[in-house]
């Protein structure tokens, strides 16, 4: 990471401005999501003890239902928190996405913090542990939606299927956020600077 990939970043109002996927629900997420008031000055307060500025970048696509869903809390906190934000789409940004693959990191969303030097301070990927279990119980009950999925590319039928029922599990993950999930999320990033 450098100041040049972290200046070809897209700020988060750019980025909402070109979403292809996912663009009405996103916007819903954003209106939903406020971060916590005293996550956010923790967050703040652990910062200032980092080489300074503290700035954040977000490596996702926007057909990701985790970032759809995780970006708003995300964007809120750190903007709370007074830490400048990059969205960076991992198509663009070879050498990062390169840079996680290789830590073993091949989800998405990934937020890092950085210092003043670009020195990572902490990663957080996809979602919190808690929405983890959910999604593996909801997938667990729904045993063909990843037979689905690994036939979408080459049937249409399935591709449309599949569609519907990501649609679902989408609104369903929404829900488990705005019941607590999104204080989760907050907690593990606030945490990355323990």
């Amino acid at each position: 990471m450098n100041e040049q990939t972290f200046e070809n970043g897209h700020e988060v109002d750019t980025y909402l401005g070109n979403l292809r996927n996912y663009r009405s629900f996103v916007r819903q997420r954003f209106d939903e999501a406020e971060a916590d008031d005293r996550l956010a000055e923790e967050l703040r307060r652990r910062a200032s003890e980092h080489r300074q500025p503290v700035r954040a970048t977000i490596m996702t696509e926007d057909w990701c239902g985790d970032s759809a869903l995780n970006l708003p809390i995300l964007a809120s906190l750190l903007g709370k928190a007074g830490i400048e934000l990059r969205v960076l789409r991992g198509s663009e940004t070879g050498e990062l996405k390169d840079r996680y693959e290789s830590d073993g990191d091949d989800h998405i969303p990934v937020l890092s913090l950085w210092d003043g030097e670009w020195t990572e301070l902490g990663r957080w990927i996809e979602a919190p542990a808690a929405v983890d279990a959910k999604k593996d119980a909801w997938k667990s009950e729904r045993p063909h939606f990843m037979d689905l999925y690994a036939k979408r590319e080459t049937d249409r039928d399935a591709a449309k299927q599949f569609a519907s029922l990501y649609r679902e599990f989408l609104d369903e993950m929404a829900q488990w956020y705005r019941d607590g999930m999104w204080v989760e999320t907050q907690k593990e990033v606030v945490d990355l600077l323990g």
